[in-house]
Formats: C-alpha cells, structure tokens, sequence
C-alpha cells in the first residue's frame, strides 16, 4: 500500500502524536548540529505543538488511542466557550494551545503552580510563540546559532515539562 494510503487510513492517535513529538526533537537536534538552524527552529516549534496539543487532550480525557483530528474542533468550541478572549489563529498556534492548558486546568479547578505557568507564559505562550509559526516551512529565516539554541532551550522546556502541564 503506498505511504499515503497507509497513513490516510490510520488516523493519527495522541499516542502516535507523542511518538512524533519526540521523533521531530531528536531530528531538530540533528539539524543544530549539522548548523541547519531554520529546519531546526521548524522541528523544535513543530515538537512544542505536539507536546502542548497531547497536554490539551490529556486533561480533556481523551484516551491515547482516540484520533487527535476530530478532537480538535470541540477543544476550540470549548475555548472559545470559556475564554473568547483568547485568540485563535490555527490549530498550530503555541499561544492558544499554551492557553488552552492554563484554562483547562483552571475548568479542573487545579489552576497551574505558579512557577510552572510562569515558565510556560514565558518559554513558550509569549517566547516561542513569537519566534515560531507553522508557515515556516515555506520559508527560509537566516536564522542564528544563538536563536536555535534558545529554542532548543525552550523546546528541551517544554518536553521536560509537559506531563507537568497535566
């Protein structure tokens, strides 16, 4: 069966979105060494996505084998539901998958340490946020050894933490 077919007729689970996650991570760390810092600028942010998504998913319940897309839409409207000032651009946007983590744990009544989610607001919701958007896979940045290690550093964050998130 060519690749497309296979993977149109498995829908991607949480679980293999976390295999993902830390597939792209270690490939981004690849990429540093070898001074490809947009591809690994790209994979780092694409890794925060998958990580922040699982946490989002997680504490909605859904069960590591659920399919992730059809999920996505109901954790919008409940977004949009509970915090309509939180904007949303797409559903790769670290900023509202970041917020959505803070209100869902606040819905739970388990409102975030407040170390941790001054860690999240500041590595990943404002700070990877602003130097990551999906569309850089069209496009080249030029950007420098310091800029990929500090996503590095962040992304490393953010993978160290996120079960943290739950």
């Amino acid at each position: 069966m060519p690749l497309r077919q296979a993977i149109l007729a498995s829908p991607e689970t949480l679980s293999d979105v976390l295999v993902a996650a830390d597939d792209r991570y270690r490939e981004a760390e690849e990429l540093l060494v070898g001074q490809h810092f947009d591809g690994c600028v790209y994979l780092l942010g694409y890794s925060v996505e998958m990580w922040l998504k699982s946490a989002c998913l997680r504490l909605r319940n859904v069960p590591p084998f659920a399919a992730v897309k059809p999920v996505l839409g109901p954790l919008k409207s409940w977004m949009k539901g509970t915090a309509p000032h939180v904007p949303f651009t797409n559903y790769h946007d670290l900023a509202f998958l970041g917020q959505c983590v803070v209100h869902l744990r606040l819905a739970q009544g388990r409102p975030l340490a407040a170390a941790l989610h001054a860690e999240l607001q500041r590595r990943i919701i404002v700070g990877f946020h602003d130097e990551w958007i999906v569309d850089m896979r069209y496009r080249r940045a030029a950007l420098t050894a310091a800029e990929a290690w500090a996503a590095l550093d962040n992304a490393w964050w953010m993978k160290s933490n996120w079960t943290q998130l739950l």
